[in-house]
Formats: structure tokens, C-alpha cells, sequence
């Protein structure tokens, strides 16, 4: 390296001024930070802290961002589940209702008993003999004519019909009204459970998930049960055979006696008005609660008692082995416990009350309020002349 040109540099060129006033410099700065070393301190101090705290406050605004983010994505998740219960509920109870329907129809059959008064109006034509007993001796002239319905059953007549006919039209729109809400009812409870017991299963096992992983411990309590089978979910559901099947004729020997009891001494040729008929409806509404229909609910919507559970389980062609597990014990225990809620008793007599409501909108037309007669018209006032108006009644 060739350093003869630094040092052939003349150093006494530099000013000597500007070395002095850098070194000046450096000396006012230090003594400025020491004269204001207190304030610096603070200010750097404020600095920082805005600095970290900015810093924390994205950093929770973030994770409350995400928190937002989960819980949301979790409440959207809830809410399709619930409403695709919801449809689940409609689906089946409209897959049941007709297999209700045709036992109720079959059991409370009135258009039998009007066929059977349909066949009393028609004139009796006697049937032609045959051509060796016309040719022979009339046997029936010598007895009393009653021979041939000796052995049958009696004829029954028109007014009993007519009084049969009454009892069960009143008693089959009960049933109908009854079993319908009690079938509403079962088929959103079981499936609400159903569909409560598989979130919390998924849970669990999010949870049981973590904790292999080592993020999280699995929270303890009524969540760790054992989890639902599908044997178990499809056994549970099968519990509305019960109600479709036996159930429903608890309900109809109910609603029957009471019907008798309020509809019985009705005169059949009394007409009816729409506000007499919603009475009627009220009073054996309240007949029913008076029988006991209430403590009878749960007799009627589950097998409950030995006899029913081995009638159950013989018609169904099922095990009490495999089918009461302790999953299946549990669920059935809940559902019993909500059967006899107050809760589950007060929606079922809304529902009741909001199907006959329904029922007596549909039927005012057929029971019309009756008229009532005009009021008889008297003379009109004397005229200016002191003279009678003519009543224009009797022109």
C-alpha cells in the first residue's frame, strides 16, 4: 500500500475552530442529558410504556378477535343444529301421524255406526224362497216369527245408534287433538335429547382430543359419561311405539268417560251453537283434568311397570339385555323426569288449548250463533195534529 499520500496531507490546513466546536458540541449534549437526566428518564420511560402497551392492547385485541371469532362460529354451529332438529322433529312427526291416524279411525269407527243407520232407513225386501220350500208347508206360519232372530244378537235402534254416534264424533276429535300434541311433544323431547347428549359427546371428545395432545385436561363432571351408541339412540326413539300403539288407548278409555259423562245427556235434537260447543269442549277439557289425565301422563307416553316393558319388548321382538344399557337408562330417566316437569305440563295444555282454538274456528261456520227474533215494532208517536201514524207494520 502506498501511504505517502496521507502522509504528505498538511493537517494544519483543518481549522482548528471546527475541531473545537464538535468537541463543544459533544460537551453541551452531556451536560444537557445531565442537567435533564430526571426528565429524560420519565419521558423515555412514558415512551416505552405507550410502546408496550400498544403492543399488549393489539395483541388482546387479537385473541378477543378470535374468542369472537370461536364463540360465533360455535353459535352458528348450535343454531343449524337446532334448526335442523327442528326439522328432523317435523319430518317424523309427519311420518307417525298417518299410523296414528288410521288406529284412531279403525278404533272410533262413526262411519261404521252411520253406514249401520244408513242400512236401518232402507226398506227391509224379503228375500225370494226357494223353489222347494215354496212348493212345501210354510213352517214359520205355525211358530211366532221370531225363530229366525232368536239366536242373533238384538237389533239395536236408531236412537242408540244415533246416541253412539255422538259419544264417539266428540270422542275421536279429542283423541285426534290428545295424541296429537302427545306425539308433538315425545318427538321433540326424545329428539332434542338425542341431539343434546351427541353435542356434548362431541365435545367430550374435542376435549379428550386436546388433552392426548397435552393442550388441555378434560373437564370433569356429567359430560364424561359414556358416550351414545346408535343402538342406544335408535332404542330410545323406538319409544314412541309405545304411545302409537298402547299408549294412545290409555288416552281414548280417558277421553271416552269423560265425553259420556258431559255429552251424554245432551239431547240429540238440540242444536248446538259455536259458543255452547266451545263450552262443551271446556267442560270436558276440565273433566279430564279432574280424572287424572295428568298423573297418567307418563303411563301413557312410556312403558312403565313390568307388564308393560315385557309387552313392549315381547311386540317388538327386543332383548332387556341390549336394550337397557346404562346409556339408554340414563336418557330414559331424564325423559321421565321432563314428562313429569311442570314445564312439559304447561306446554301440553297450551298445545291442547291452541289445537281446539283451531279446531272451533274451523267448525263456526257449521254452528252458527242463533238469531235472535226482532224486537216487536210499536205505534209511531202521534203526528203534529194529534192523529195516530199508521203502523207500517200492518199495511
Amino acid at each position: 500500500l502506498d501511504f505517502s499520500l496521507v502522509y504528505s496531507l498538511d493537517y494544519s490546513a483543518i481549522p482548528r475552530a471546527a475541531v473545537v466546536d464538535g468537541g463543544q458540541m459533544w460537551d453541551g449534549a452531556w451536560s444537557f442529558a445531565r442537567r435533564h437526566q430526571r426528565k429524560l428518564l420519565i419521558g423515555a420511560g412514558v415512551v416505552g410504556g405507550l410502546y408496550y402497551s400498544g403492543r399488549l392492547l393489539v395483541q388482546r385485541l387479537v385473541e378477543m378477535q378470535g374468542v369472537a371469532a370461536r364463540e360465533r362460529t360455535a353459535k352458528e354451529g348450535i343454531r343449524r343444529r337446532f334448526d335442523q332438529n327442528q326439522r328432523d322433529c317435523m319430518f317424523t312427526i309427519m311420518s307417525l301421524l298417518p299410523e296414528l291416524s288410521e288406529q284412531v279411525l279403525r278404533e272410533v269407527d262413526v262411519e261404521r255406526l252411520i253406514a249401520e243407520l244408513r242400512a236401518l232407513n232402507k226398506p227391509q225386501s224379503p228375500d225370494p224362497l226357494p223353489a222347494e220350500q215354496a212348493d212345501g208347508p210354510h213352517v214359520a206360519e205355525c211358530g211366532d216369527g221370531e225363530g229366525a232372530d232368536a239366536n242373533g244378537p238384538p237389533r239395536r235402534t236408531k236412537v242408540q245408534i244415533w246416541e253412539d254416534i255422538k259419544i264417539q264424533s266428540f270422542a275421536r276429535t279429542l283423541i285426534a287433538v290428545y295424541a296429537e300434541s302427545l306425539l308433538t311433544m315425545l318427538v321433540h323431547v326424545q329428539l332434542n335429547m338425542v341431539g343434546r347428549t351427541t353435542y356434548l359427546d362431541s365435545v367430550v371428545g374435542r376435549y379428550a382430543g386436546a388433552a392426548a395432545a397435552g393442550e388441555r385436561a378434560v373437564p370433569e363432571g356429567p359430560q364424561c359419561e359414556p358416550q351414545l351408541a346408535p343402538a342406544d339412540e335408535q332404542n330410545f326413539l323406538m319409544l314412541s311405539w309405545w304411545l302409537l300403539n298402547r299408549g294412545w288407548r290409555l288416552l281414548m278409555a280417558q277421553i271416552v268417560r269423560a265425553t259420556n259423562h258431559c255429552v251424554g245427556q245432551l239431547p240429540l235434537k238440540e242444536r248446538l251453537s259455536h259458543r255452547e260447543l266451545a263450552s262443551l269442549f271446556g267442560d270436558i277439557h276440565i273433566r279430564l283434568r279432574e280424572d287424572g289425565l295428568v298423573q297418567m301422563l307418563p303411563e301413557i307416553i312410556l312403558p312403565l311397570g313390568d307388564a308393560c316393558v315385557d309387552d313392549y319388548l315381547a311386540s317388538n321382538r327386543l332383548a332387556a339385555s341390549r336394550v337397557f344399557t346404562p346409556a339408554f337408562v340414563r336418557l330414559l330417566d331424564q325423559m321421565r323426569d321432563v314428562i313429569e316437569s311442570p314445564d312439559f305440563l304447561y306446554v301440553f295444555n297450551s298445545c291442547v288449548d291452541r289445537l281446539t282454538a283451531q279446531l272451533l274456528e274451523v267448525l263456526q261456520e257449521s254452528f252458527p250463533e242463533p238469531v235472535p227474533p226482532p224486537a216487536p215494532c210499536g205505534p209511531l208517536p202521534p203526528t203534529v195534529e194529534g192523529e195516530a201514524a199508521p203502523n207500517l207494520d200492518e199495511v
